[in-house]
């Protein structure tokens, strides 16, 4: 099930202190740059009990957790919102870690959008569409001209509790390099969980250490993704 979720969405979709992140919009050739899509896609799935009795059960189980699951994707676009996902890769340096000249310029592109956004919005499905043909031709995303590019997209965020492992964080990332190409030289892309224990914060008293866990699951999820990425 996850495997399919993953498939599905990956296809619709410290940084150094000197460093310049710039807006999508200010970036020209001449210069190595790193485009990066953060996300708004935060998913969730709640299983229990019923799940183990084949598919019926599993939809059963879905529809009965539906506003606790919409309450968790709203917790996680409050404590993991794009700006916050930035903070915590800038934190864990994105050039170093990805192997990238440490004067690459890091231009911030708008986040990938929420699942459900898409379906109910025409023009944004559109423009999906046409990311996800890109995409697929292996073409850069951007009308970028550097001689020295590539692009980092977290494609999804997703919680997931059952009753048998407990709750975890997984995210999803993309990562292709272009050099001086205009198709895609190397693209990597994978998805790493990490567990969580106050996430959702069951009192108010839990809040913050529901927040800071939260940032750390998915600071992880990025570190040991990168570790996967760098054996395959």
């Amino acid at each position: 099930m996850i495997g399919a979720v993953c498939l599905m969405t990956a296809i619709t979709l410290s940084t150094a202190a000197s460093a310049q992140q710039v807006p999508g919009s200010v970036a020209s050739g001449g210069a190595c740059e790193l485009h990066v899509w953060p996300t708004n896609n935060y998913l969730g799935m709640n299983s229990g009990l019923l799940s183990g009795f084949a598919v019926v059960g599993v939809l059963a189980d879905q529809a009965a957790h539906k506003n606790r699951v919409q309450t968790v994707k709203d917790l996680m676009k409050d404590y993991l919102g794009p700006d916050i996902q930035m903070e915590e890769l800038n934190k864990i340096g994105l050039l170093a870690s990805l192997k990238l000249p440490a004067t690459t310029r890091i231009v911030l592109e708008e986040p990938t959008p929420f699942n459900e956004d898409v379906k109910k919005d025409p023009a944004l499905k559109a423009k999906i569409t046409v990311l996800n043909q890109t995409l697929k031709a292996g073409k850069r995303l951007t009308a970028s001209q550097s001689p020295c590019y590539s692009e980092l997209l977290t494609t999804f965020i997703f919680y997931h509790k059952a009753m048998m492992y407990g709750s975890n964080l997984l995210t999803a990332f993309m990562f292709r390099e272009f050099k001086d190409q205009p198709l895609a030289v190397s693209t990597s892309t994978g998805m790493v969980k990490n567990p969580l224990e106050d996430f959702p914060p069951k009192t108010p008293e839990k809040t913050e250490a529901a927040k800071i866990e939260l940032r750390d699951a998915f600071s992880k999820d990025y570190v040991e993704w990168l570790a996967k990425k760098k054996k395959s």
